[in-house]
C-alpha cells in the first residue's frame, strides 16, 4: 500500500505549504485549481482522442491528457496572476493563517485528487505500488491456480486514504452543473468516473485500456431468463464427476439483458487482437423513475465452447478453491470470424439504456425497444456440454435445488419451460433510445437545434387553419395559401368562416415542402449560450440529400404557450433560400417558451424524389443529425 501512503504525504506537504502563503494567495490558488480541474475533467477525453492517441502510445493518452489539461493551464494562470495581481495581507495574523490553512487543504485535495486519478489511468500491471481499486487476480484466474483465493466481485472497492480522487471528481461534477456547464453535464456520461477508470484498468499491462471512437456497435439485444455458474469437472473424482452448469435467476426487481457487441477492426490493440475483460464494458442509462443516469457492468459472458447446442451465458466459474469471478478473466471474441461478443447485464426492470462503452472511448447507442416483443425460449435443462477450458465432459445445467455444488448433474431433468414473452413500455424505451450518444473524439456540442425522430414530413398544410392573425412583416396570401410573410395567431381565436381561412403554404410546382420537426437545445454555460445565440441569429440551417445537394431553410413556425395562450408564429419566405439571417427571430415566441409542450418546425423546399439524409445548423464545429432512418423522400 505504498501508493496511498505517498498520496497522503504529498497531500499533507501541499496543504502545509499553501497554508504558509496566507489567505489571499491560498484562496487564489484554490480558485484556479478548481477551475482548471473542472475544465480538465470535461475535456481530457477529447484531447486524448484527437491529439494524443492517434500519434503516440494510446494507452497513456487519457492519463497524459488529464494531467496536461490540468497542470499546464494551472501553472500558466498562477504565474500570470502572480505578475499582474499585487497583494498584501491586511488581515489579522490568526485569520490569515487559519484561512490559508483551510484553502490549502482544499487546494491540496484538488491537486492530489487529479494527480491520483491520472496515475490510476496509467497502464500498470493491475496494481500501482501495491494499490488497486478493485480486488482482481487476472493472472491467477488465467492459470487456474487453486491455491490462491479468488477475489469477491461484490466486495467494496478499495479507496485511497481521504479519497482525494473522488473529491476532485466531485468538484468537477459540481462545477460542471454550474458555470462550467454545457449541452451535456459531466455526470451524464460519467455517473462514477473514479469507478469506471478503476474497472477499465483492472487488467494486465499488455491488455489495452482504450479503443477508438466508433469502433464497436450493438448487433442485437434480448432478455435471457437465466445465467449459469460453470462447475468444472474434478479429474480426481472419477468418471462420474463431470462438469455442470448451475442456473442462476436474476434478483428481485431485475432482469438479465444480453447485448451482442461487434468489435470492429479499429478496436484491436497494438497486437492486432481483441483481448478484454468484462470490466472494460459499461452500459449507461436511467433506471425507471430516475433522472440521474447510472452505469452497469456485465456479469456474464457467452460460454467459450462454440460446439454446444445450448448457448449459455456464464456468470462465475466454481472450483474446489472457490469461485473465479468471470469479470476478471481475459477473453477474446468466441466467434473469430465476425468478432462478436455476447455479454449479459443484470438491470433494473424498465431500465432505459443510452449507450454502451468499450474501453473508455468507443461508444455506441443501445435500444431495447426492437426486442421487446421477442419470444425468449428457456434453454433445455438437459443438454450435453463440454468444459469451456480443457474439453472435459459436461452435463446440462444442474436442476435448481439439486446438488450442483457436488459437481454432479441431477438424476432427472424437468421439462423445458415454455417460451416467455417479454413486454416493456415502448414509449419509455424509445425515449431513451433517442438520446444523443456523446463521442469522445469530437467537439462541437453546441448546435442549438436537433431533430425529433419520426415527426417530420413532406406537405403544404399549415399546422392550423387561420381565420384571424396579425401581420408582422410582408404577409401575402393567395386564396387559402400563404405565399410569404411573417404572422402571429392565437389558436383559441380561429372561429371564422372556413372559406376565409388560410390553410396551406404556397409551394412552387417544381419543389416539395419539407416540414422538419426540431427541438431546442438549451445551453447552460455562458460560452454555450453565446454560441447558441450566434447560431439562432445566423440561422444557417440546411438539409442534404443522398446525392450531396444542400437545401437552405426558407421558413419556420413554432407553437407554444405564451402568457397562458397557445400561440402560433410563422415565417415563410421561399424566395430567400440561402440568405443567411434572412428569417429573423420570432417576435412573440421566445426561447423560454420552447419547453415542455411545443412545436418548432423548419421549412425547406427540396427537389422531387430527393431523399433527405442529414440536417445541419451550420458551422465547421457542429455535428449534423443523421436522418437516414427517417425515410424522408420527397414525392415526385
Amino acid at each position: 500500500m505504498w501508493f496511498p501512503l505517498l498520496i497522503l504525504v504529498l497531500f499533507l506537504a501541499i496543504a502545509f505549504y499553501q497554508s504558509t502563503l496566507g489567505l489571499f494567495s491560498a484562496m487564489l490558488m484554490t480558485v484556479l485549481a478548481i477551475c482548471c480541474a473542472s475544465g480538465a475533467l470535461g475535456t481530457y477525453e477529447w484531447v486524448a482522442m484527437n491529439w494524443l492517441a492517434p500519434n503516440w502510445m494510446p494507452n497513456f493518452a487519457c492519463s497524459i491528457a488529464l494531467a496536461g489539461s490540468f497542470f499546464i493551464p494551472l501553472i500558466a494562470l498562477r504565474v500570470l496572476t502572480d505578475r499582474l495581481i499585487r497583494r498584501a495581507s491586511l488581515l489579522p495574523a490568526m485569520v490569515d493563517r487559519i484561512g490559508g490553512a483551510v484553502c490549502g487543504v482544499v487546494t491540496s485535495f484538488v491537486l492530489i485528487g487529479v494527480t491520483a486519478h491520472a496515475v490510476q489511468m496509467i497502464p500498470f500491471s493491475h496494481s500501482i505500488l501495491g494499490f488497486s481499486r478493485v480486488d482482481s487476480a487476472p493472472e491467477a484466474a488465467a492459470e487456474k491456480k487453486a491455491d490462491i483465493k479468488p477475489p469477491d466481485p461484490q466486495a467494496d472497492e478499495n479507496e485511497l486514504w481521504l479519497a482525494p480522487d473522488r473529491f476532485a471528481v466531485g468538484v468537477g461534477y459540481l462545477v460542471s452543473s454550474g458555470v462550467f456547464s454545457g449541452e451535456r453535464l459531466l455526470t451524464d456520461d460519467h455517473p462514477d468516473l473514479v469507478q469506471a477508470t478503476g474497472w477499465v484498468n483492472a487488467v494486465n499491462a499488455e491488455v489495452s485500456r482504450i479503443a477508438q471512437p466508433g469502433s464497436v456497435s450493438v448487433v442485437r439485444t434480448r432478455l435471457v431468463p437465466l445465467v449459469y455458474q460453470f462447475i468444472p469437472a474434478d479429474p480426481r473424482g472419477g468418471a462420474e464427476i463431470t462438469a455442470a452448469y448451475e442456473p442462476k435467476p436474476p434478483q428481485a426487481g431485475h432482469e438479465f439483458r444480453m447485448v451482442r457487441v461487434k468489435l470492429g477492426r479499429a478496436a484491436r490493440d497494438e497486437h492486432k487482437s481483441h483481448r478484454f475483460t468484462l470490466r472494460q464494458f459499461r452500459l449507461l442509462g436511467r433506471p425507471e423513475g430516475r433522472d440521474l443516469k447510472k452505469q452497469y457492468f456485465p456479469i456474464a459472458i457467452q460460454q467459450e465452447d462454440a460446439t454446444q447446442t445450448t448457448n449459455r451465458h456464464i456468470r462465475t466459474r466454481k472450483t474446489r478453491a472457490g469461485e473465479w469471478p468471470v469479470i476478471d478473466d481475459l477473453y477474446e471474441p468466441r466467434d473469430g470470424n465476425n468478432d462478436e461478443v455476447e455479454i449479459v447485464f443484470e438491470l433494473p426492470l424498465a431500465f432505459q439504456p443510452t449507450y454502451l462503452e468499450y474501453k473508455r472511448c468507443a461508444r455506441t447507442p443501445v435500444s431495447f425497444e426492437s426486442q421487446d416483443e421477442e419470444e425468449i425460449p428457456e434453454p433445455a435443462p438437459q443438454v450435453p456440454a463440454s468444459q469451456p477450458s480443457d474439453g472435459g465432459d459436461a452435463t446440462a445445467p444442474a436442476e435448481p435445488g439439486g446438488s450442483a455444488d457436488s459437481g454432479r448433474a441431477p438424476e432427472s431433468a424437468p421439462a423445458a419451460a415454455p417460451p416467455t414473452r417479454a413486454r416493456r413500455d415502448r414509449r419509455a424505451r424509445g425515449a431513451a433510445a433517442q438520446e444523443e450518444v456523446p463521442t469522445s473524439g469530437r467537439a462541437g456540442r453546441v448546435r442549438g437545434l436537433t431533430t425529433q425522430a419520426g415527426q417530420s414530413f413532406f406537405g403544404d398544410a399549415l399546422p392550423a387553419q387561420l381565420a384571424k392573425y396579425s401581420d408582422v412583416r410582408a404577409t401575402r396570401t393567395s386564396g387559402q395559401a400563404l405565399a410569404e410573410g411573417h404572422l402571429i395567431a392565437l389558436l383559441d381565436e380561429q372561429d371564422g368562416e372556413a372559406d376565409a381561412r388560410v390553410s396551406k403554404f404556397q409551394v412552387p410546382s417544381e419543389k416539395r415542402l419539407l416540414q422538419l420537426n426540431t427541438g431546442r437545445l438549451h445551453a447552460r454555460s455562458g460560452f454555450g449560450q453565446i454560441l447558441s445565440m450566434a447560431a439562432a441569429t445566423v440561422q444557417n440551417y440546411s438539409v442534404e440529400d443522398s446525392n450531396g445537394n444542400r437545401y437552405s431553410v426558407i421558413g419556420k413556425y413554432a407553437r407554444a404557450g405564451v402568457d397562458g395562450r397557445q400561440t402560433l408564429e410563422i415565417q415563410y419566405f421561399p424566395e430567400q433560400a440561402g440568405t443567411i439571417g434572412g428569417l429573423g427571430k420570432f417576435n412573440k415566441i421566445k426561447d423560454e417558451h420552447l419547453k415542455d409542450d411545443y412545436d418548432l418546425v423548419m421549412l425547406f423546399l427540396v427537389d422531387p424524389g430527393a431523399e433527405i439524409v442529414s440536417f445541419s445548423t451550420g458551422g465547421s464545429a457542429t455535428r449534423a443529425d443523421d436522418l437516414r432512418n427517417e425515410n424522408l423522400v420527397a414525392p415526385n
